[in-house]
């Protein structure tokens, strides 16, 4: 079931004049996040003061990208995601559809099973914080991935990343993630996940090109990394920046499944992992290609196959800080 709708607290004639009218928040908020009439309150408590507040729920016939779309059409201010990293890609890649990026500033409260792009940012569970923010108006602006991929029908397909795009294993992982129960957890949910598609996969030989550099070989996962973080707290892409125009690419060649598990726990300490399957390159543009398709993800969502093209935009999302 789709549910939308507005709050705003009664104000005096001394709040705002009708020139002055308050800014619009409107919150896209997943369905099936936690404890979510309470979220809803606490909304209308801090923001319901000084601004039009207006809720958007998901559903299986209401994305949040379609959600995004219409709000941003009723003349919304502020765009507030609220769930984990697929929900804040859907959010933007209807922003960025729309022209408005550079008008419409984008918010996060991280309630979902995967939060890794807000690691990149600082960015807390704090709707306090949030509320400072759109009240000074304080943001960052930072890059995006823009990618060409294709569906099993070998039909192209266009979307953005904000966070990390992943060919292999991940995009596997997150095939499988979506079967583990929900009882566990983020952390164990992305290990299961992970140990679960390590004995399921296989390397494959790939190409990839840049202007800068190119590889050859057989490998697990190839990493596309705009943000540091994913599979629920992994610091795989130490170096990355959201802001300089460039992807941190990673390539983890033929490497054994234990040796794999053996190195997570350095990538939950942000340290690179020195093993000579493992490499760490940059890119502003790349072209990824395989003998076989191979199973892409964005932002911890399973969206295609190879082959893919890469092109990273500078600084075209702001988001509230």
């Amino acid at each position: 079931m789709y549910l939308s709708f507005t709050t705003m607290r009664h104000k005096s004639k001394q709040d705002f004049s009708f020139l002055d009218m308050p800014s619009i928040v409107t919150f896209i908020v997943h369905g099936q996040i936690k404890r979510k009439r309470k979220l809803i309150l606490t909304i209308d408590d801090i923001f319901g003061k000084g601004f039009i507040v207006k809720i958007k729920q998901t559903s299986e016939s209401h994305r949040a990208g379609w959600l995004t779309t219409e709000a941003i059409a009723e003349g919304t201010d502020y765009l507030v995601a609220v769930g984990g990293d697929g929900t804040v890609n859907e959010v933007v890649n209807a922003h960025l559809d729309s022209g408005k990026n550079m008008e419409i500033l984008i918010g996060i409260i991280p309630l979902g099973r995967g939060n890794d792009f807000v690691k990149s940012l600082g960015i807390q569970k704090n709707m306090k914080s949030l509320l400072k923010a759109v009240q000074n108006n304080s943001f960052t602006s930072v890059d995006v991935g823009w990618l060409t991929f294709y569906d099993a029908n070998k039909m192209a397909i266009n979307r953005y990343f904000i966070n990390i795009a992943d060919i292999g294993l991940g995009g596997l992982a997150t095939q499988m993630i979506r079967t583990s129960p929900k009882y566990l957890g983020p952390n164990i949910s992305y290990a299961w996940a992970i140990f679960k598609s390590l004995l399921n996969y296989k390397s494959q030989k790939v190409k990839i090109t840049t202007p800068e550099w190119s590889y050859e070989g057989e490998i697990m996962s190839a990493c596309m990394a705009n943000g540091k973080y994913f599979g629920s707290g992994l610091c795989i892409a130490p170096d990355a920046k959201i802001d300089d125009g460039i992807a941190e690419i990673v390539l983890i060649g033929n490497v054994g499944i234990w040796d794999y598990l053996s190195k997570i726990p350095l990538l939950k300490k942000g340290k690179k992992i020195n093993h000579p399957e493992v490499y760490y390159k940059k890119a502003m543009t790349c072209m990824i290609e395989s003998q076989t398709q191979m199973p892409i993800d964005i932002d911890g969502e399973f969206v295609g196959y190879t082959p893919l093209k890469m092109v990273m935009k500078q600084k075209m999302v702001k988001i509230l800080v």
